[in-house]
């Protein structure tokens, strides 16, 4: 997984982007204060916190602010770039368009919350700091980074699947929250209950609150892969058609495609959800490939048509093992054939119909091609 420094980079190579004017302006004479973008950064914030401002169309930092309209950024009074002038303009005009509706959420908050719209999230973001590979980043900062790791995951998710934005109707919304009671208003109020370590809505609205504590984080790569377990779910649940299989007798593919984008950044799935149980314990280090191959090697892993017929609340440790590497597998023989098996089980075809449909194979084919592939692909540690 790459670095902060890595991430943080995109967000000023998108502000480059999105001002970016077009090759004819650059034939002009150089502009020595804009650096020929056509854009200066705002007088009322600091040049770093600008430079954040290029991966979220609304950010609350900037989205006051009479100088600059909520962009970061103010034409350059020195050359003329109309491209770069008139994208910025546009996005004065997305900031008015989107505040509405942001506003709501500190209305029921009682509060101004830090938060950030991009392309595909809604983030909220009440942390103040946390230190981020060698550096302690300030909660703006933060805001912006988490919006990086967010888009990240939805690119990966809708690049392994083959789907696009029209799959998807609604932006999930995260909250992340520093203490326990602003997690349960909102919880409460944005996802429809409560849960000490975090609570989900999915389907139609999907929203994630959470509370982001020492107890269950004990650095940022644990609250990165967290949030990228539980928001996974969100995207499949959302996805059209919305419904989440996990209460459908399809625990498997539910927290199988949590756990297979967790080890698809990182190598190695050691979360859970509220609703799971607690597989931190007892798979060492998280690498599950090895724990699979044992299990099939001793005769010891249950039956898949016992497993692929259990919601997501009782699937037990070995469960949670077996059905990440069913989605694995599934994923490596025709991802895109995946994505249609589980929009086929989320418009509520019974498994073995949808497995035959879309795979030609009944459960028992499935199990034997499975078990063959982990035991020749799959790590003995």
């Amino acid at each position: 997984m790459r670095g902060i420094l890595g991430s943080m980079k995109v967000a000023w190579i998108l502000a480059l982007l999105l001002f970016a004017p077009t090759s004819a302006a650059q034939e002009g004479p150089r502009c020595l204060k804009c650096k020929q973008v056509g854009l200066v950064p705002c007088v009322e914030h600091k040049k770093k916190d600008c430079e954040l401002e290029g991966n979220a169309l609304y950010c609350s930092f900037m989205a006051d602010c009479a100088v600059c309209g909520g962009t970061g950024w103010l034409d350059c009074e020195r050359c003329e770039y109309p491209d770069a002038e008139r994208r910025n303009a546009e996005k004065r005009l997305k900031v008015k368009e989107l505040e509405p509706e942001l506003k709501k959420l500190d209305e029921e908050m009682g509060r101004t919350l830090r938060k950030a719209e991009s392309e595909h999230f809604v983030l909220i973001w009440e942390i103040d700091e946390l230190k981020v590979d060698k550096r302690r980043l300030k909660d703006h900062e933060l805001l912006h980074l988490y919006v990086d790791r967010l888009e990240e995951l939805y690119d990966a998710y809708v690049n392994t699947f083959g789907v696009d934005d029209r799959d998807f109707k609604e932006k999930p919304r995260v909250f992340a929250w520093s203490f326990m009671p602003d997690h349960y208003r909102a919880g409460k109020r944005f996802c429809g209950g409560e849960g000490e370590r975090g609570i989900k809505r999915l389907g139609s609205t999907p929203s994630f609150s959470f509370p982001v504590l020492k107890k269950y984080f004990k650095d940022d790569e644990v609250l990165h892969r967290h949030l990228l377990h539980n928001v996974a779910h969100l995207l499949l649940s959302h996805q059209n058609p919305p419904q989440w299989i996990g209460q459908m007798k399809g625990g498997w593919a539910d927290a199988g495609v949590a756990h297979w984008f967790e080890d698809h950044f990182f190598e190695i799935c050691d979360n859970y959800c509220y609703q799971e149980v607690d597989t931190s314990q007892g798979f060492k280090g998280g690498k599950w490939r090895p724990r699979v191959r044992k299990l099939v090697a001793m005769g010891k892993a249950a039956p898949a048509a016992e497993v692929m017929q259990k919601n997501t609340t009782i699937l037990t440790q070995d469960d949670h093992a077996l059905s990440f590497s069913y989605v694995d597998f599934l994923i490596q023989k025709d991802a895109q054939k995946t994505n249609r098996l589980l929009m086929r089980l989320r418009s509520k075809v019974p498994l073995r119909d949808s497995m035959k449909e879309v795979f030609g194979m009944n459960l028992i084919q499935f199990e034997k091609e499975w078990r063959d592939w982990v035991m020749a692909t799959y790590p003995a540690r």
